[in-house]
C-alpha cells in the first residue's frame, strides 16, 4: 500500500491499480475500507481474483509489479503476451543487506512466453534499489511537530513529562518480559523515566510485570493507521519493530532501534541481520557498534542505555544515508524510465 500510494501521488498521469489477496489484512491498516481508501490516494484497489476478470485482462498495465514472492495468474501473464508493447515486469524482492543482492538487482530472467522479468531487490546500496519511502513526510508532520494523530491523543496524555518514550512493536518469541525489567533497572541507573508505548499482542505479563516496574511505565496502544503508527515511530526516542516495514519506518525515524527479524526454521534470518548490522554501524565508533550489535540481539539495557545519545546521532546519520541513496519508489520509475528509453 505504501509503494502503490507514493507511486501514485509522484505523477499525476500514473494509474494505479493494487490486487491483494486478502483485503481484510489490508483493510485494518488503511482505516477499515482499503478499497475506499485506495481510492482517495488515487489507487484502485482489488481482490486477487479480480486480476483474471475480462476487463482486467484487456487492460493490461504498461508496468506489472509482483511483490514479496507472490506469483502472477497464469491468464493474466498470458494476457501480458498479447499487448502490442510488452509491459515492464518487476519482481519486487524483500529486503535484504546481503552483498549478493547488489550483483542480483535488476538482473532480467527470460521467461519462455517471450517476456523478460526483471528481479528488483531494496536495499542500502547505490547498486540496490533503495527502501520504501512513501508519504513518511506528511505523516511525520501532518499536524505539526507537536500535534499527534486522533487515535493517539488519548493514550499520549498518559505519557510523563520528560520521560523518554520507547515503542514496542514485535513477534510474539521476542523475550520482552526480561528486557523490559533490565530497562527498567538501566532507568533507574541513569536517573530516566521511560514510557514504553506497547502494541496489542505482544509477549508481556502486564499483570506480574507492571507492580515491579518503578522507572518505566507501560501504555497499551490501540490499533492505528500506517500513517498514525509513522508518526509515533518518528517521536519516540527508540523503536522495537519487526518485520520489514516497521523496520524500514524504524530507520526513517533516525532513532535508535531494535529489529526484531522474523526468525526462519533454517536460520536464514541470522545471516540477514548480521549482514544488515556490519552495514548499519559501518561507520560508528567500535563501542557504540559492539553496543548497538549487543542491543540488536537482545542484550541488557543496562550495558547499552548510557549510549542511547550517540546511537540517536548515528542513527540520523544513517538517515541522511538512505535520503542520498534514493528510496524505492523513486529508483523504480527512474528504471521503468530507462526501459521505456531503451525500446
Amino acid at each position: 500500500m505504501r509503494d502503490a500510494s507514493s507511486l501514485a501521488s509522484s505523477h499525476d498521469d500514473i494509474r494505479i491499480r493494487l490486487f491483494c489477496d486478502d483485503l481484510s489484512v489490508l483493510n485494518t491498516i488503511a482505516h477499515g475500507d482499503a478499497v475506499g481508501y485506495g481510492a482517495t490516494l488515487g489507487i484502485e484497489v482489488l481482490p486477487w481474483s479480480a486480476a483474471e476478470s475480462p476487463d482486467v485482462l484487456s487492460s493490461i498495465g504498461d508496468v506489472v509489479i509482483e511483490a514479496f514472492a507472490c506469483h502472477l495468474p497464469e491468464t493474466y501473464v498470458t494476457a501480458m503476451t498479447q499487448r502490442s508493447v510488452a509491459p515492464i515486469w518487476i519482481n519486487l524482492e524483500y529486503l535484504t543487506a546481503e552483498a549478493w543482492a547488489d550483483d542480483m538487482h535488476l538482473m532480467p530472467s527470460p521467461q519462455n512466453n517471450g517476456l523478460s522479468k526483471y528481479f528488483y531487490f531494496p536495499g542500502f546500496t547505490a547498486k540496490t534499489g533503495g527502501v520504501t519511502l512513501g508519504n513518511w513526510d506528511e505523516a511525520v508532520d501532518v499536524l505539526g511537530a507537536s500535534a499527534a494523530p486522533p487515535s493517539l491523543k488519548t493514550v499520549l496524555a498518559k505519557c510523563r513529562n520528560g520521560a523518554k518514550r520507547v515503542s514496542i512493536f514485535n513477534y510474539r518469541h521476542a523475550p520482552l518480559d526480561e528486557w523490559l525489567r533490565t530497562l527498567n533497572t538501566a532507568a533507574l541507573t541513569n536517573g530516566d523515566l521511560v514510557d514504553v508505548l506497547i502494541c496489542a499482542g505482544q509477549n508481556v505479563s502486564i499483570a506480574t510485570l507492571v507492580p515491579a516496574l518503578t522507572a518505566v511505565q507501560l501504555i497499551e496502544l490501540p490499533f492505528v493507521p500506517q500513517e498514525d503508527y509513522d508518526w509515533l515511530v518518528a517521536h519516540c526516542d527508540m523503536n522495537l519493530v519487526r518485520g520489514e516495514d516497521s523496520f524500514v519506518r524504524a530507520q526513517w525515524a533516525g532513532k535508535p532501534f531494535i529489529w526484531d527479524i522474523y526468525p526462519q526454521s533454517d536460520l536464514a534470518h541470522e545471516v540477514k541481520l548480521n549482514a544488515f548490522l556490519e552495514r548499519y554501524f559501518e561507520d560508528a565508533t567500535p563501542t557504540l557498534g559492539s553496543l548497538g550489535t549487543l542491543a540488536m540481539k537482545w542484550g541488557s539495557p543496562t550495558d547499552w542505555w548510557p549510549h542511547l545519545g550517540a546511537w540517536t546521532e548515528h542513527s540520523e546519520a544513517w538517515r541522511q544515508k538512505l535520503v542520498g541513496l534514493g528510496h524505492l519508489e523513486g529508483k523504480i520509475l527512474d528504471f521503468v524510465k530507462s526501459q521505456e528509453i531503451s525500446r
